[in-house]
């Protein structure tokens, strides 16, 4: 199928939530032809299809059957479901799921795979894909160059991965991402509840993000527990005792973790 750089697609998007509002920009600016948007609800789908001029519907039988890929960007628990509601289709059909398996849309297509961008998206906020990675994984070496395409058009990087490998990968975004602003939002409501600018955080903030990324986030840890500050701790579970028991349980553990990850390296 297409692969040529002059090569463009003529695209359906199944979903309208955060990843779908960040992929539609994207491909329509790369040159692709979003043709139709299929969402739950008229508000989101036929918003999100006015930002490139395209269709919509939120009905899968109104689903147009002669487009080139069918991306269906939806909460990961909705795939199954929608999987089995879709009708027979030609194209291309590809999930964006980091821990689902893409055997799921074999009944749909007999080209079907994975477009799994690791990146955080939220609705509203623009976003680049510039060397993002995307997971391609797909029924044959034919369907995954052409999809692979697709990623790069839109400015990421493909890099082919097994299901196994990207359920890992998912993992680790897990950690990295949600959990990490995890801990931000709670040094937030600290901030917030004591009555001192979340501001004076942010400074510390980019400099551990930064010496994450330019070094080894396993060799630079830092804090009360990898100096196995016992006494600090205290206080600090102390003080946590009368705020929040169980975020006082969570520095505890965490705090037990970064022990623990140290005593294995020696």
């Amino acid at each position: 199928m297409h692969k040529n750089s002059s090569d463009r697609f003529n695209i359906v998007v199944i979903g309208a939530g955060n990843v779908a509002y960040s992929l539609v920009p994207i491909i329509n600016k790369a040159g692709h032809n979003v043709v139709q948007v299929v969402g739950r609800t008229p508000e989101n789908a036929q918003k999100l299809a006015e930002l490139v001029k395209s269709k919509y519907t939120t009905n899968v039988s109104d689903i147009q059957v002669d487009a080139d890929v069918y991306i269906l960007a939806v909460p990961d628990s909705a795939i199954l479901g929608f999987s089995k509601s879709l009708p027979k289709l030609n194209g291309i059909v590809v999930h964006t799921s980091g821990s689902t398996s893409m055997s799921v849309l074999s009944s749909i297509s007999e080209r079907f795979g994975v477009f799994y961008p690791f990146q955080t998206f939220t609705k509203g906020r623009n976003i680049s894909l510039q060397d993002v990675p995307i997971c391609i994984e797909a029924s044959n070496d034919t369907t995954a160059t052409t999809i692979s395409y697709l990623a790069e058009t839109i400015g990421a990087r493909a890099v082919r991965m097994d299901s196994s490998t990207r359920q890992w990968l998912h993992l680790s975004g897990v950690f990295s991402c949600n959990f990490v602003n995890h801990m931000l939002a709670i040094a937030q409501m600290l901030a917030q509840e004591q009555g001192f600018s979340f501001e004076l955080i942010k400074p510390l903030i980019r400099e551990t993000i930064s010496k994450a990324l330019d070094d080894n986030p396993i060799d630079n840890q830092t804090g009360p527990a990898v100096r196995g500050d016992s006494e600090t701790i205290k206080k600090h579970v102390a003080m946590l005792s009368s705020v929040d028991e169980a975020i006082r349980d969570l520095y505890t553990d965490i705090s037990q973790s970064i022990l623990n990850f140290k005593q294995s390296k020696e």
